[in-house]
Formats: structure tokens, C-alpha cells, sequence
């Protein structure tokens, strides 16, 4: 099971992978067009699941089938921005970027994704219901709200100003 996630994980709809013969991955890759691996994913996340900070070597495109999910992606030093995605909506990642997703509702949430990832790299298995491509686990970046970094800056230049 991955770490950080709810007992219960993500389970795999479907996962449907196909071949390219060459992709460049930029600087994510060997500095050349190298075999590649396309996913289309269809995964559920049941109320209190988190898929734990992570990026991607391609871009990603996901689209929210059903429920609602809260992105947090990170945007500078210790600086994170959430974005609420409910169905019918849509985000993309660019390669690199690192980001978590949680389905804080009460509801099912379902994703459809699809990314590429270097064919060497291969589809990973998470859990027996859990299986992706091109999802690469980073430590959890020490994000502080917007609150707490107004309040830091003020503190640090106008004491007598702050609240």
C-alpha cells in the first residue's frame, strides 16, 4: 500500500497502456527521444484517500468523472497552492511538477489520466487493486498556508503592524 494513503487505496477501472516508438522526456529523460509508454487510466478514490506527493515525466491530462478532489501542487519554497476539482472538470501537470491528490468529500471521486513515461520505467503495483505508470513518490514538501507566510512576512518586516 502506499504510504500516506487510507486504508483503503485507490483501486484500479481500467489501465490501458500503448507504445511510442520515441518521446523526448526533455530533462526528465537521457537528453534524447527514448521508447515511451502512454497510459489511459480510469481510477477511483474513496472518501479520505490520498495519492501521496509525486510527479510525472510527461504531461499529464486528468479529467474528474464523478466526486470531488482537492489538488495541491507545490509553487514555490515552501509555498503550496489547492485547487477543488469537482466532476466534469479538468487540470493538467506539467512534467516535473510535484503535487498530491485527496478526496475530501464523502463521496467516490472518479479520474480518468492519461501521461507518458519512459518504457523502461514500466507500470508499478501499488496494491493489489493499484497498479500505474509514471507516478514517482517525492518527500512531502513543508508548505505553509497562505495565512501562515502573510503572518511570517509581517512579522519579519512591519512586528508593530501585525495582528
Amino acid at each position: 500500500m502506499l504510504a500516506g494513503m487510507a486504508a483503503a487505496a485507490p483501486e484500479n477501472i481500467s489501465l490501458h497502456p500503448g507504445t511510442i516508438a520515441s518521446y523526448d522526456f526533455g530533462g526528465f529523460g537521457p537528453g534524447y527521444p527514448v521508447p515511451g509508454t502512454i497510459q489511459i487510466h480510469g481510477l477511483t478514490l474513496q472518501p479520505g484517500d490520498t495519492i501521496p506527493w509525486h510527479y510525472h515525466k510527461g504531461v499529464s491530462y486528468v479529467i474528474l468523472k464523478r466526486g470531488t478532489l482537492t489538488e495541491t501542487h507545490l509553487v514555490g519554497a515552501h509555498r503550496c497552492a489547492k485547487e477543488t476539482l469537482r466532476a466534469g472538470g479538468a487540470f493538467t501537470e506539467s512534467p516535473g511538477q510535484v503535487h498530491t491528490i485527496t478526496n475530501n468529500s464523502a463521496e467516490v471521486a472518479v479520474i480518468w489520466w492519461s501521461t507518458a513515461f519512459p518504457e523502461s520505467d514500466g507500470i508499478t503495483v501499488f496494491s493489489p487493486d493499484f497498479r500505474a505508470g509514471s507516478t514517482y513518490f517525492v518527500t512531502a514538501p513543508d508548505c505553509e498556508d497562505g495565512r501562515a507566510f502573510v503572518l511570517r512576512i509581517c512579522l519579519r518586516f512591519r512586528p508593530a503592524a501585525c495582528e
